[in-house]
Order: C-alpha cells, then sequence, then structure tokens
C-alpha cells in the first residue's frame, strides 16, 4: 500500500527506529480493572482457524503466552515480550516515558542491579546488544525481543530472567534515569529531521484534537530532561502488568517444557491494585469540506501534492469475509499506484512519482490518500495531474487488463509463501516471533500460509474491476477532503492557489482507461546451445564448478535453507575500477539506466506487464572490482529467470525515459546532499579516498550533462565480452539445471578468459595521517558527528587479518559505546567498523558518533584517546570473548543463509579460488584469535598518529536580507 508522506506512520517509525504503530490501542481488557481473566485470542471468534503449530495459553494472572516450536534455524530460540502499551497511554508529564523505559530495564534490575553488567553478561554468552537484544516502543505497545544463538542451559536462564525482570522487576534508580537522559536526547536529535518537524506540524493542522499528535513515541525534551522517577515508576506499574502482556516463543523447542518454564517464570507477576486506563483519543475533524494546507521548509527534498480524506474507522473482527472485504480496494489501489509510475517516465512528464492508499489506525481512523511528487518547478501542472488520474478512476474504473495483472501478482505472493513456509525462520525482525507479536495489537489471527492462500484464492477468483470500481467511489465518497502542498517555498497566496489550481482542473473531462496490448516475451532462443568443457566438483562444500564452451564460468549449490527460492548472480567486468577519473558520478547514472530501461524489446512496464505472477528479476549494481546482475526465483521459473538474465546481459534497454527519469530526481538528490548529513558523509568518504573521481561527490551540471551514449561507452565492452562468473545457489537439481544454463548463458557469445588488468586503477591516495578536518551541510537540524578514521590494508588475500580488524573494531566500539553512551550520555549509538577494499589498495576502520555540534569536537578528541588507550595498554581476554563469542554465533547461522554462500563463497570462487579456503577455515580461524593478534593492531594502526579526526558540522543559511 502506498502511504503518502503526510500519513506518517511509517516515516515516525523509521525516524524513531520503532516499529510502526498498528491499527488498534489496547487489548479490551485493558479498558476496565487488571482482571485475571484472559484476553480472548482472534482466532476464538473467527472461523479462520489458527497456525496448529502454535500453542496458546495463560497464566492464572492474565498473562497470555504463544509457543511455536520450529526448528529452523536449529539450536536456537526467539523471545517477544509484547507490552499492550505505548505512548498513548502517557500522561502530559509522561511525553517520552513509555520510550525511556524501554531503555530504563536495561539498566538495572532485581537480577541484574549493576547495570554495566548486563550487556556483558549476555556478550559472554554470544548474545550481541543490539543484534539479539533489542526492544522498540510505539504509539500502543512496546516490544523486547531477544534472539538466543543456543539453547545452553546457562542463556536460557539468562534469557528468561531477563524477560521476568523487563515485565516486573525494574529498579528504575534515579540516578540511573538521569545517566540515561542523554542518550535519550541523543537518540531523539540523532533521528530528527525537516522531514519529521513539518509532519508533526502537518498532523496538528490535520487532527488538532486527536491524541496521536500530541504522543510522538520520543516524548518531548522537556519531559526527557527532568521528568521525576515518580512518573516513570507510575507508568511501569500501570501499564507493565499481567493482564496487557503476551509471552510469544519460537524456536528448536519442546513446546511442554518450554509452557512450564513460562508458568514457572511468569506466574507470580502481579496485577496492579490501580491499572491503567485506555487513553481517551480525541475527536476527528468533520464537516471541514475541501481545504487545502501548504508547508514549506527550503530543506525540504522534494515537493509533495496531497489529497486525502479522513473518517472514523469502526474495527472488525479477522474474519474471512473481512479480509476478502479488503481485497477490491487493495487492488484498486495498486493499480492507481501503476498508472502515476507510467505517468511520471512519460515524456514531458510533471510528477516524478505518486500513489495512492488507505489505512487504518488505532481502531479510530481511515485514512484515504493519494500523492504525487512534482518535478523540481512543477507543482502547480502536478495538482491536475493529481487530481484528474484519481477522477479518472473513480470515474471510470479499470480495466480487466490491469485487474488480471495485480491479481496474479497477488496470488503469486500467496503461494510463494505456502511454499517456503518450511523453511521461515524464528528469529530476527521477520522471524516467526515477530510475527506471533505483530497479530496482538492487530487482533489478526495468526494462520498458516495455506489458509491464507485458500482465503486469498477464493477471494480473487471473484474479483471484478466493478468490485475495485465500487471500492474505489465508496471510499472517496465525501466532500471533506484535505489537500496539502509541501515544498521548499510559496506564495503568500500559495492556499488560494492551489484550490484554484485544483477547482480548475476538475472542470476537464477525463477519458476512460484505455486497454493495452499484451506483449510475448522476446528473449527465449539465444542460439545453439553451448558444451560443457569442464565440471569440477567440491564435495566438502557442496559446489560444482563448471567452465562453459564459451568460457562463462559457472558455480552452483544445492541448499534446503530456503524452501523453493534459488538466488544467482552474474559478475562481470571490472566494475568501479574501471570508471574513469573524470566521469563523477557515472556509476550512479549508468545503475540508473539499466535498472529503469527495461531491455531492447520491452520497457520496464512492458514488462511488468509480461510478468506479473511470475518468480523473476534482473537488478544491475556496480561493485568495486565488478558488475553485477543479480535475481531470486523459483524452481518453476528458472529457464525464464535465466533469460532474463540473458537479456539484460546481451540487449539492456537503452531508454530515454530512464534519462528524464534521472533528471527529474536529482533536484531531490542534490537538496538531500546539501541539507543532510549525508552530503557531508560523501564529502567526508571522498576526502578518505584522496578525492579521486570515482569516488567524489558530483556536481549537478556533470549528472546532467552525461547521456546514454556515456553509459555504454563504459559498459558495453564488459556487457559483451567481459569475464564473466555466474553463480547459483538454492532449493534446484544442477542436473535439471544445467541444460537450462547450456540452452541460455552458455549460448551466448564467446567472453574473456580472465578479467583485465586495471592497472594503477587500485591505487588510492589516503591522506596523511595526522589530520583534522571539518565537512559542512547546510541545515537548522542540530545534528553533528564525529569521526576518527584510521588507514589499514585492503582486502587482498589476507582474510586472517581482517577478521581481527573486525574484532578490533568491535572492542573499539564496546569501549566507545561504556564511556560515551552509558557514561556521558553523549550519543545514542556511537560505533566502530573496518571495511578494507575487496579491489583497492587500502581500507579504513572507521569510528562515528552522532551528537550536538558543540560536542563534535570533544568527542573526537575522546575517541582518538580510547584507541590510543587501546593501542598502548592493549586489550583484555574478556573483551576478546566478548566480542568472540556473539561473532561465532553469528557465523554459524551464516552457513545456514543463501545470501552468505552466494555472495561470499561462491561468486568470485574461480576468479578467487582462495575464497573456498576461506570458508573452510572461516569459524575456526575466529576461535583461534589471540589476546596478542588483537593488541599487535591495535599498537599498530590505532595510534593517535594515524588518526584523522573529522567533524561532519549544520551550518546555518544566511538569514535573508
Amino acid at each position: 500500500m502506498h502511504i503518502p508522506t503526510i500519513l506518517f506512520t511509517l516515516a515516525v517509525s523509521a525516524f524513531l527506529g520503532m516499529k510502526p504503530a498498528s491499527a488498534t490501542t489496547a487489548t479490551p481488557e485493558s479498558t476496565t480493572a487488571d482482571k485475571a481473566v484472559p484476553v480472548p485470542w482472534p482466532h476464538e471468534s473467527s472461523e479462520i482457524p489458527p497456525d496448529p503449530a502454535v500453542r496458546y495459553g495463560a497464566l492464572e494472572n492474565g498473562m497470555r503466552y504463544a509457543i511455536m516450536p520450529h526448528a529452523d534455524p536449529p539450536g536456537r530460540l526467539a523471545l517477544r515480550l509484547h507490552i499492550d502499551a505505548g505512548s498513548l497511554m502517557e500522561q502530559e508529564d509522561q511525553r517520552g516515558v513509555a520510550h525511556f523505559l524501554e531503555h530504563m530495564v536495561f539498566n538495572g534490575t532485581r537480577t541484574y542491579p549493576d547495570s554495566s553488567k548486563l550487556i556483558p553478561t549476555m556478550q559472554r554468552l554470544g548474545i550481541a546488544f543490539g543484534a539479539h537484544a533489542n526492544a522498540y516502543t510505539s504509539f500502543d505497545e512496546t516490544v523486547y525481543m531477544l534472539d538466543l544463538p543456543n539453547l545452553d542451559a546457562d542463556t536460557l536462564d539468562l534469557a528468561f530472567n531477563v524477560m521476568h525482570d523487563f515485565a516486573d522487576g525494574a529498579l528504575l534508580e534515579a540516578e540511573e534515569i538521569d545517566k540515561e537522559r542523554g542518550v535519550i536526547l541523543a537518540e531523539k536529535r540523532s533521528r530528527d529531521s525537516v522531514r519529521m518537524r513539518l509532519m508533526e506540524q502537518q498532523f496538528e493542522f490535520l487532527l488538532p484534537d486527536f491524541l496521536i499528535t500530541h504522543r510522538f513515541p520520543i516524548g518531548t525534551e522537556e519531559v526527557i530532561s527532568s521528568a521525576p522517577r515518580e512518573r516513570f515508576v507510575d507508568f511501569y506499574k500501570s501499564y507493565y502488568r499481567p493482564g496487557i502482556i503476551t509471552f510469544c516463543v519460537s524456536g528448536d523447542i519442546d513446546a511442554d517444557v518450554m509452557e512450564k518454564r513460562i508458568q514457572s517464570v511468569f506466574g507470580a507477576l502481579k496485577r496492579p491494585a490501580k491499572p491503567g486506563t485506555d487513553p481517551v483519543m480525541g475527536k476527528l475533524p468533520e464537516g471541514t469540506g475541501f481545504r487545502t494546507a501548504v508547508f514549506t521548509d527550503k530543506e525540504v527534498a522534494s515537493p509533495e501534492i496531497s489529497i486525502m480524506a479522513i473518517r472514523p474507522y469502526a474495527p472488525e473482527p479477522d474474519t474471512e469475509a473481512n479480509r476478502t472485504k479488503d481485497l477490491p480496494i487493495t487492488v484498486a489501489n495498486a493499480i492507481i499506484d501503476r498508472r502515476f509510475r507510467i505517468l511520471a517516465k512519460a515524456e514531458g512528464a510533471v510528477i516524478v512519482s505518486g500513489g495512492a492508499g488507505r489505512s487504518h489506525l488505532f481502531n479510530a481512523i481511515e485514512f484515504a490518500s493519494a500523492d504525487v511528487t512534482p518535478v523540481e518547478g512543477k507543482w502547480r501542472e502536478a495538482v491536475a495531474v493529481l487530481e484528474q488520474e484519481l477522477r479518472r478512476a473513480i470515474l471510470h474504473g479499470f480495466t480487466p487488463a490491469e485487474l488480471e495483472e495485480v491479481k496474479a501478482n497477488t496470488l503469486n505472493a500467496y503461494e510463494e509463501a505456502v511454499k517456503r513456509a518450511p523453511t521461515r525462520k524464528s528469529d530476527g525482525r521477520g522471524g516467526l516471533a515477530s510475527q506471533l507479536a505483530s497479530t496482538i495489537n492487530a487482533n489478526l489471527v495468526f494462520s498458516t500460509p495455506a489458509d491464507d492462500l485458500r482465503i486469498a484464492r477464493k477471494g480473487i477468483a471473484a474479483l471484478t474491476v466493478d468490485d475495485c470500481h465500487k471500492a474505489l467511489r465508496k471510499l472517496w465518497d465525501t466532500k471533506d477532503l484535505t489537500l496539502v502542498l509541501t515544498a521548499k517555498e510559496a506564495s503568500t497566496d500559495a492556499k488560494n492557489e492551489l484550490a484554484t489550481l485544483y477547482e480548475q482542473s476538475k472542470a476537464n473531462p477525463v477519458d476512460p482507461p484505455k486497454e493495452e496490448d499484451q506483449k510475448a516475451f522476446a528473449y527465449t532462443d539465444f542460439g545453439p546451445a553451448g558444451t560443457l568443457v569442464s565440471d569440477t566438483a567440491i564435495d566438502d562444500l557442496g559446489i560444482r564448478q563448471l567452465v562453459l564452451s564459451n568460457r562463462i564460468r559457472v558455480n552452483l549449490k544445492r541448499t534446503d535453507f530456503e524452501k523453493n527460492s534459488i538466488s544467482m548472480t552474474a559478475r562481470f567486468g571490472g566494475g568501479k575500477l574501471t570508471q574513469p577519473k573524470d566521469k563523477t558520478g557515472l556509476d550512479g547514472f549508468s545503475s540508473m539506466i539499466l535498472n529503469a530501461g527495461g531491455l531492447g524489446q520491452h520497457s520496464s512496464d512492458d514488462l511488468q506487464r509480461i510478468l506479473a505472477g511470475r518468480n523473476v528479476g534482473a537488478d544491475f549494481g556496480i561493485d568495486e572490482d565488478a558488475f553485477v546482475v543479480s535475481g531470486r526465483t523459483t524452481p518453476d521459473d528458472l529457464e525464464l529467470q535465466l533469460q532474463l538474465l540473458c537479456a539484460s546481459l546481451t540487449d539492456p534497454g537503452y531508454r530515454d525515459e530512464a534519462v528524464r527519469q534521472f533528471r527529474q530526481i536529482l533536484p531531490q538528490i542534490f537538496t538531500q546532499l546539501e541539507h543532510t548529513m549525508s552530503g557531508a558523509q560523501g564529502q567526508m568518504q571522498a576526502w578518505l579516498h584522496g578525492n579521486d573521481g570515482r569516488f567524489a561527490v558530483p556536481k549537478r551540471e556533470q549528472f546532467e550533462a552525461y547521456d546514454i551514449a556515456d553509459v555504454k561507452a563504459w559498459l558495453a565492452p564488459a556487457l559483451a565480452t567481459g569475464y564473466l562468473e555466474f553463480s547459483m545457489v538454492g532449493d534446484f537439481d544442477p542436473d535439471q539445471a544445467l541444460p537450462l544454463i547450456l540452452k541460455t548463458l552458455g549460448a551466448l557469445p564467446a567472453r574473456a578468459d580472465a578479467k583485465a588488468d586495471p592497472g594503477t586503477g587500485r591505487s588510492i591516495n589516503f591522506p596523511t595521517t595526522p589530520g583534522e578536518h571539518t565537512f559542512t551541510y547546510k541545515s537548522k537540524i542540530p545534528k553533528a558527528a564525529a569521526a576518527v578514521a584510521w588507514k589499514i590494508p585492503g582486502l587482498t588475500d589476507n582474510i586472517r587479518e581482517v577478521r581481527r580488524f573486525n574484532v578490533l573494531a568491535d572492542i573499539l566500539g564496546d569501549r566507545m559505546r561504556k564511556k560515551i553512551r552509558e557514561e556521558l550520555g553523549d550519543s545514542y549509538s556511537p560505533r566502530c567498523s573496518a571495511r578494507p577494499s575487496p579491489a583497492f589498495d587500502f581500507g579504513v576502520l572507521t569510528a562515528l558518533s552522532i551528537g550536538a555540534p558543540e560536542k563534535s569536537e570533544p568527542l573526537g578528541k575522546l575517541i582518538i584517546e580510547i584507541a590510543a588507550a587501546l593501542a598502548t595498554e592493549g586489550s583484555s581476554k574478556d573483551e576478546i570473548e566478548r566480542s568472540v563469542k556473539p561473532v561465532l554465533g553469528q557465523l554459524e547461522q551464516s552457513l545456514r543463509t543463501n545470501t552468505y554462500w552466494l555472495t561470499t563463497v561462491l561468486s568470485q570462487s574461480q576468479e578467487q579460488p582462495y575464497r573456498l579456503d576461506w570458508a573452510r577455515q572461516r569459524d575456526e580461524d575466529y576461535k583461534t584469535i589471540t589476546l596478542e593478534e588483537i593488541n599487535a593492531l591495535a599498537k599498530k594502526y590505532l595510534s593517535p598518529g594515524n588518526a584523522h579526526r573529522m567533524e561532519l558540522q549544520p551550518v546555518a543559511e544566511p538569514a535573508l536580507p
């Protein structure tokens, strides 16, 4: 579903690092005194059967639980503690406390009273803070997440102790609250943006009397800075209570054993004498009629015009009938999205993109919306595009071809979910434990993919264009419409002008949509099939390496990690190494042309129609040392996927429409570079690369001057004859796949037998150390960054040293966390990473801390001091263990992912055969990392004399005279 900028829910969640709020507030149980009677599960009042693999239950105190045994990945367990309360439950003097509490439960509990010991204890057990242990707070829920890397007794004990203490054991010491205030303020600052500030203004206009406008989860600086301990304790005791807590578990466990443990650990949770109540949500606007609003800020990346209708929403149970009832409007909006995409590509287009959507929030609001992003300077013309395309759909509906395309894609998604169900993962953000938790506030039945398909198939089969048309007309059957312009600047009369343009557009008739001819896929024959020159089995890794008669290299690995899924990549040519140094930004321009240009015989819109309902795709990218075409498919669509990949190599669509699209988004790109920290970061990276033209920040006029001839001059030779290595991993039979590979890839013209020597192209002139440098961007947002960089070697073939640099960076980052975040409260997420280049002759170990502008210089110097202490005094065995242990757990899990085998092992394994030994030796090598090795690296590279201290600073633009 397309959601415009003004519907802030998704964007706010990204801004806060939190999950989007669901469609409901608290569960019905919490509206009264906290009774022991548990809240009914949604499936108890629905004919949709729940997934039989899940065991549902409740404790005598009213706390519920859901247990789903699932042994993928094996030996792991995912826990989710769902609290049915978020920022909407706060009082005015608690704004931000719900989110603040999410931090505080890590800062001292009954079992772990010393706040400095919990995270190190987790690390020693292999639990990485952030990767395995995390939480989020939304408007109406707070969820704590633990993904356990093993099922050892100590790990399970810690996990259940922690989860119990989160629910009923936080100490909330005044001293700890005061220490965390700076961290919360730093988090608020790190996520601040002009976009966010405009959204707050927009919702103040749209919903001035509705609670969500005044309860953003991050809270207010006043409350964060000064709220007394009593307000934290009050919220914690009122809303962290068993009657609105659900514990979700999924993993390689026995349901009986897990149920007994849950009963033992959580059964003693007490119900409060005075539970918190549900919030009063406030009033929605009524009888507004048609109105306009204009919001401006010179830092707006791109203008937007939105029209919306807001009305009350009455929640409905999750039933087959209600799921089917939602299909027509979902499909209608998908068709409108597609129409806007086509319009944006037309010659003379006045919009860059557009879409339509409908959303429900908090069991109270229904939003209908449509929006367009105008081409720079064309917002007036774009008003008519928005009005007329929406009116065209409302008046005339949709064509059968449009409907069939969306129906095919929708049904295919459900069918693929069924086929991949056996290898769903229990852990991770999108894993089964998180999916279980996500159904709670949404009041959804956790049904099987098979039942989801059955219900969808029934609804899709009966769906007609008339159904979609009626649903759209009903959605927009209101006179209470709001038309909003968001732009860099506008005249004082822009509101009236906006209304006038809209009314003028309404006076123009709109024609019905035209039927479009359906074309057949043009790329099914590439000539005589090739033959095998060599076929080598690497038995210990389960890999098969082939050389075809046209000198294309092929690497195959069959896996059962992802049922019915095959991933592939074709690497060819020299990538960024070969980019002309005087063609700054040509890589970005070329990627756009090849990805948006379709194929020679089919535009990207043609391909969307032709390939509807099929699981194929071809994405072009540019790595440092190769061009890449990648895709993902299924066994049934493997031949079509290979044909599409070969067509992308032999007949890319060098289309003018792609050039137009690129030039249309340039204003947005350069506004972001000018007014956000990303621009300063780009300058920093260019400087660290010696201002090499391949890494420099291009000027707008240089981008505007590029055309298709520049792309062809650079890419055509590599596309036609460059050394090519094709790799494929997933659920396929190599013997059955081989004939398809020979008739597609094997039929292509002969390729180079080896990669071309880049000559001096690998050389980068890293700035002389030590040094200091400041990079700026224009913004009113008081957000800066302190960065320190140390030069390290490139990747080459010394993988052992690279792994030790990873550990060194992790240790430095952990020391930064303890000093800068926990002790000083000056940054939300200081971090460090080692990035050795796989192609160029250098790498960088970088430390970064985002905070207040005035803190950048002292924080940068502090980072250098922390690193210098590590260089002179060395690390400790405990730090090594706390770094390596979580890594080992992640490495073990990576062995069961197609991504690892494809991108890290197979994709260059014939060009760089030592990568096979990297895979063989990786885990054992990490286990043998010694304190002496880490200390030697620190001493050699982390001295102040090797450091560059940099600041990324906002600068205010001069006021207008």
